[in-house]
């Protein structure tokens, strides 16, 4: 709204408003306003003082007079005019910066008797849209530019609002298999997801380790969650097996052993079975660090060294058909 004036200078104006607690500026810069603002009153004649002219969003105009003040009811018909006949389009969103493969919820501000909405989305998914509200995905990084028109079937109204939505870069993440473990192993430490300084996830997962006691028999997913400097994160899963190894007491009863424990690096399996056999050794994180698979025949004997590894504990793992046996061995180079 604009008050209109053909006698009062910038002094008795501002002496005016600081008496009625007026706070927004007028027009000039000595009123508290830009020094240059253009309204086009020609053959406008002042009706009265003072006179006041509303400015609807369709820039339509309409003047009038009203005293005494304050007189805000006034202007109420005109604004309400305003409202009901021009149009004019606007949109806000939930967001306007996200993460790759994330959702934007758009939400149609404008005002009017509108009948239809034609949305543009620079870089989404979808690309248009006729919906009054719609949810947009935007799957790549980069500054996207949002437009709708708006119409009430003969006249429209567009907004652009250019690099309005960011859509940061999603990190990416990764996680190798796992192999097999035994339902009576001790909880070991979880690795191979990328990059570095993840979170692991899942039945029988605590602080970054697994246990396969807690976590049972059966298949398991386990879930490594990464996020990057800008806040966005990612996932990848894996799944690991919780074996019941049966056959350990069986095996174990003298048909199995390994010497010298703790070794300084080589040590024998010797092991009285007729078949295939695969062994394996398995460090305290769950890694598989050597495996073969060889043929027995009755008494059978294999050397097997672990030269160049880390002291520790580890796993000779031995399965024979079925069957599993489980034994620790101490590394102390």
């Amino acid at each position: 709204m604009w008050g209109l004036s053909p006698s009062d200078n910038n002094a008795s104006i501002n002496a005016y408003k600081a008496a009625q607690g007026i706070t927004n500026p007028c027009a000039g810069n000595e009123g508290g306003g830009p020094d240059a603002i253009d309204i086009v009153t020609d053959g406008q004649n002042f009706l009265g003082y003072p006179t006041f002219c509303v400015i609807c969003p369709d820039k339509s105009m309409s003047f009038d007079v009203c005293w005494p003040p304050p007189a805000a009811s006034c202007f109420d018909p005109y604004i309400e005019d305003c409202i009901a006949n021009s149009m004019m389009a606007n949109f806000t969103s939930d967001v306007t910066e996200v993460c790759e493969m994330d959702q934007v919820y758009f939400s149609d501000m404008s005002t009017g008797n509108i009948i239809s909405w034609d949305w543009t989305f620079e870089g989404g998914d979808p690309a248009i849209s006729t919906d009054q509200n719609p949810v947009v995905t935007y799957n790549d990084e980069g500054t996207y530019d949002v437009g709708l028109t708006v119409s009430d079937g003969t006249n429209s109204a567009t907004l652009l609002l250019e690099d309005y939505i960011n859509v940061l870069m999603t990190p990416p993440t990764m996680l190798l298999p796992f192999d097999d473990v035994c339902v009576d192993w001790p909880a070991f430490e979880l690795t191979g997801g990328s990059p570095a300084g993840g979170e692991y996830s899942g039945t029988g997962v605590t602080n970054g380790f697994f246990d396969p006691t807690t976590a049972g028999l059966g298949t398991h997913t386990i879930t490594y969650t990464y996020t990057g400097m800008n806040g966005c994160d990612n996932f990848d899963e894996e799944t690991i097996y919780v074996d019941p190894c049966t056959g350990v007491e069986e095996l174990a009863q003298g048909q199995m052993k390994i010497y010298p424990n703790p070794t300084t690096g080589d040590f024998e399996l010797k092991l009285n079975h007729n078949g295939d056999v695969n062994v394996k050794v398995i460090n305290m994180l769950g890694v598989t660090v050597y495996e073969e698979n060889v043929s027995a025949s009755g008494k059978f004997t294999q050397t097997i060294s672990l030269n160049g590894f880390e002291n520790g504990i580890y796993f000779i793992a031995i399965q024979t058909g079925d069957k599993t046996s489980v034994k620790k061995l101490r590394l102390i180079n």
